[in-house]
């Protein structure tokens, strides 16, 4: 008698070793995932931090300053305020004074003062993480704070 396809027990074993393959890979998978977003989320901070560096450096050439300068970011919308140094008045404008790569992020602050110094307090919701520097810090401090926690109190005006 010919047999035509596969017996019970035969399937079945087909089945527990899949299980067992999808048991060890999916974890590792999810892993590299998170450490993707990490990653990106390191380089988007290190990618502000030198803008802001940039920012100062290039508005030390230009009479029209806009310093100092809160950058706020909400909901991964920019806005700006600043003392205008022609008329010496505070303004709020939406356009992207900061040039830098990657994902805008979720919400903080980047505050440039006269002098240079930079200060960043950001946050990410997908990593869940803080990014902070002071002025005098050679990198960038990722921590764990919570949204509310990862601000900063600075106001140019």
């Amino acid at each position: 008698m010919k047999k035509n396809g596969f017996t019970l027990v035969e399937l079945l074993g087909v089945l527990a070793i899949l299980a067992i393959l999808a048991t060890v890979t999916v974890p590792i998978i999810i892993g590299v995932f998170s450490n993707a977003e990490d990653s990106a989320f390191e380089d988007n901070a290190m990618s502000l931090s030198k803008a802001a560096d940039n920012y100062y450096s290039a508005s030390t050439l230009d009479a029209y300053t806009k310093l100092p300068l809160l950058v706020t970011f909400n909901d991964g919308k920019e806005t700006n305020r600043y003392i205008n140094n022609q008329n010496k008045q505070c303004e709020t404008s939406n356009e992207r004074l900061l040039e830098y790569t990657g994902q805008t992020p979720d919400s903080g602050n980047i505050y440039i003062d006269r002098n240079g110094d930079v200060y960043m307090a950001i946050y990410d919701k997908s990593v869940r993480k803080c990014a902070i520097k002071n002025p005098g810090d050679k990198t960038v401090t990722f921590t764990n704070q919570s949204e509310s926690e990862c601000k900063l109190d600075n106001n140019p005006c």
